[in-house]
């Protein structure tokens, strides 16, 4: 078990930007289990190296417009139930 905790530093963040600096949004979990799970190791590289770099995208979207990319804003669980 690996536990996450809260670092603020006193800025104006977006709620993504905040998340991947306590390494709590979905891009740097998926990036420790790669890194923790023996098989992912090797077979995972790709994938972890998409992650950083969707990291990146995303960092530099809010750096550059203020807000999160709208495909993370805009996201909705896929499985919900619909009435």
């Amino acid at each position: 078990m690996h536990v996450r905790g809260y670092k603020e530093k006193g800025n104006i963040d977006t709620p993504l930007e905040l998340a991947i600096r306590n390494q709590t949004d979905r891009f740097s979990l998926a990036i420790d289990a790669i890194d923790r799970i023996p098989r992912f190791c090797d077979t995972g590289s790709g994938v972890r190296e998409i992650l950083l770099n969707l990291q990146f995208a995303c960092k530099n979207h809010a750096y550059e417009y203020g807000v999160d990319p709208q495909e993370i804003t805009d996201w909705q669980w896929p499985f919900r139930d619909t009435p």
